[in-house]
């Protein structure tokens, strides 16, 4: 049903719908970012790359067909694009044996790390809107405390005490994912 309405969204984002383009790049943009670090290890570029990804799908929006999941359209074209960017640094110096399979990577996997970002992503979007912000300067933007501090016009303290109400519940969020997939690590490393 979900993916139907996103299939809809899509075909309203076709003729032109701000709102319906909005609503996706909320929905999909933070994760998408954590998606593409994990293969680029650089947020920025990472950051960048999504922030193209979704700029190519409004200026392109009428060739763009997705016929079965939007949220594998997104994944898929940020994994290749992530894949184009790693092949040119390759081409310009040595990549680390680890990456040179990175297209490779199974299919389970890559989906098990889309619902983790997607788990994250919605995590994030639960939390108070003020510690939302501080959590995105801190964590996407790189800022120390003191200079989110010094931006939101509130104490260091405020920012420190709102990252620890973040981070509890982001971990309490996530909890049973991280524990389900430590077990799931433990006993395949066993056998």
């Amino acid at each position: 049903m979900r993916n139907q309405s996103e299939l809809a969204s899509f075909e309203n984002i076709k003729n032109g719908d701000n709102a319906a383009f909005n609503i996706l790049f909320d929905k999909y943009y933070v994760a998408l970012c954590f998606y593409a670090n994990k293969y680029l290890k650089d947020i920025d570029l990472a950051r960048s790359l999504v922030q193209q990804v979704f700029v190519d799908l409004w200026t392109k929006r009428e060739k763009i067909v997705v016929s079965t999941s939007v949220k594998s359209y997104f994944y898929n074209t940020v994994r290749n694009r992530c894949i184009d960017v790693l092949r040119k640094e390759k081409a310009t110096a040595g990549l680390p044996k680890s990456l040179e399979n990175i297209g490779h990577a199974p299919f389970r996997d890559l989906v098990e790390e889309a619902e983790l970002n997607d788990r994250i992503n919605a995590s994030i979007n639960q939390l108070p809107e003020k510690c939302r912000e501080i959590f995105l300067l801190c964590r996407f933007e790189g800022l120390k405390y003191s200079e989110i501090a010094e931006k939101l016009g509130i104490s260091v303290k405020t920012v420190e005490m709102q990252m620890g109400i973040a981070l509890k519940k982001l971990r309490d969020s996530l909890s049973d994912y991280l524990m389900v997939n430590l077990l799931v690590y433990v006993f395949s490393k066993k056998s």
